[in-house]
């Protein structure tokens, strides 16, 4: 299978859509230009990591304490913990990273991404760093996920401009196919790494969060009565570029967009996808619905309201 038609004579790897632009309705679209969030909230680790939990002590206070004692007494997320590596499900650590996890999720969501999409994280690096360590616990999601969102005119163009794209915050998706034909357009991604935090927060058992910097590759734009961007998790090695001296190295990125967008294709290309009964129920991820990775959104009056 090749790659469609609409990328072949673009220089590979090349940005050529503006740093910003608009819809009709107001709202603005900015390109996420800040250092990597990945090296921000790469935490250094022992008392590194101990002196982030016990700024959230201090930061959060009951809300924090609040959040250990639901996360401690949750089976699932004590059994989650266990297979996270050799630390045992009772350690202090897992369950302070997995309850800043629960925090970010229930409340802080909002805030910490968009600090991270503009590069302020001012306060809020302890937190970044916990909830980055305790989804690092949770088990990792390979296969497909959606996003729902307004990816319509000026938002799908850039993305077809755009091959590579870097989310500098953390992206949250779902398991669930059904998702995209709740409200229509949105993003079909093809996951390595999102973690599933149903563990955490049962209420949404199809939910996925990326972790800030994971790069994805855009494979296709589809457009139509429901537009989709058709991407792949990109691996941590993985260039930038196709541009490689060696013909190997060519050679596979090429196979891998091809069989990743054949299998995404397929499973967007007919109205029985969300009724398979190989498809999870899907669940409302109310925030961030309109979120396009790698870009910061300036709503305004074309904004939809969030479900």
């Amino acid at each position: 299978m090749n790659m469609p038609d609409e990328f072949s004579d673009r220089e590979r790897g090349a940005s050529w859509a503006p740093s910003s632009f608009g819809t009709s309705g107001g709202t603005r679209y900015r390109v996420q230009s800040v250092p990597s969030a990945s090296a921000l909230i790469n935490s250094p680790g022992g008392r590194g990591i101990a002196w982030d939990r016990l700024r959230l002590w201090r930061d959060y206070a009951d809300r924090y304490r609040e959040a250990i004692a639901i996360v401690g007494g949750s089976a699932a997320a004590q059994s989650a913990a266990a297979r996270a590596g050799s630390i045992r499900s009772n350690d202090v650590g897992v369950l302070a990273d997995l309850a800043a996890v629960h925090l970010y999720l229930t409340s802080e969501r909002r805030n910490l991404d968009e600090a991270l999409s503009e590069g302020a994280m001012d306060g809020l690096l302890s937190l970044a760093r916990c909830v980055a360590s305790g989804l690092r616990r949770l088990p990792a999601f390979r296969g497909p996920a959606t996003v729902r969102t307004n990816t319509v005119g000026p938002v799908a163009d850039w993305f077809r401009e755009n091959r590579f794209v870097t989310e500098q915050a953390f992206w949250t998706a779902s398991a669930s196919a059904a998702a995209l034909d709740e409200t229509g357009p949105g993003f079909v991604v093809w996951s390595l790494t999102a973690r599933l935090t149903k563990a955490v927060d049962p209420s949404a058992p199809d939910q996925l969060i990326f972790l800030p910097g994971t790069r994805f590759k855009v494979l296709r734009v589809m457009d139509g009565l429901r537009p989709l961007v058709l991407l792949r998790e990109m691996f941590p090695p993985e260039p930038e570029s196709e541009g490689h001296a060696n013909d190997a190295d060519r050679q596979e990125p090429t196979w891998l967009d091809a069989s990743t967008l054949e299998e995404l294709e397929r499973m967007t290309s007919g109205p029985e996808t969300a009724s398979s009964s190989k498809t999870p129920e899907s669940s409302t991820i109310a925030y961030p619905w309109n979120r396009p990775p790698g870009l910061i959104v300036k709503p305004g009056l074309d904004r939809h309201p969030a479900h």
